[in-house]
């Protein structure tokens, strides 16, 4: 299985910032955002935006994940503007997302190592199907309940 994505669980998430300050720590910026006190985690687009509007081909995929190539920015922000939901930012004119760490030599993503909450999964894309399919059920079998009682 191929890890995906970042999933907080912002009822279990207490907003202690452990997984911003190891990300600063392992690449110098932290490259999760926060949106008030709760963090936000890049989607890792299947067709990313960011990519996709880059004049220099900056962000390229590796293990179907958009990484920034750094000698290649050139800081424009078109990245940041196309970006759905905000997570990819301009710092020191470099853009910078989140890679799920597959730019260093670790296995799990260090937000993730990092949150004594255990807040943060790190989920893939069978998963999340999966999980969608429980959901799918239970909300199916609460609907036909309802309706047995009704009749």
């Amino acid at each position: 299985m191929n890890p995906k994505l970042i999933v907080l669980d912002p009822s279990k998430c207490t907003k202690c910032n452990d997984c911003i300050n190891k990300c600063k720590e392992i690449h110098g910026v932290s490259r999760v955002k926060k949106a008030g006190d709760i963090p936000i985690f890049c989607m890792q687009c299947e067709n990313a935006p960011c990519m996709n509007i880059c004049p220099v081909n900056a962000i390229y995929l590796k293990e179907n994940i958009p990484i920034v190539n750094k000698e290649r920015c050139i800081g424009c922000g078109m990245c940041e503007i196309a970006c759905p939901i905000g997570a990819i930012f301009i710092e020191e004119k470099i853009a910078h997302k989140c890679t799920l760490c597959l730019d260093t030599d670790r296995i799990t993503p260090a937000c993730v190592e990092a949150c004594k909450d255990n807040a943060l999964k790190l989920i893939c894309d069978e998963c999340l199907d999966i999980i969608k399919d429980d959901k799918r059920k239970k909300l199916i079998k609460i609907i036909s309940d309802e309706w047995r009682e009704e009749v």
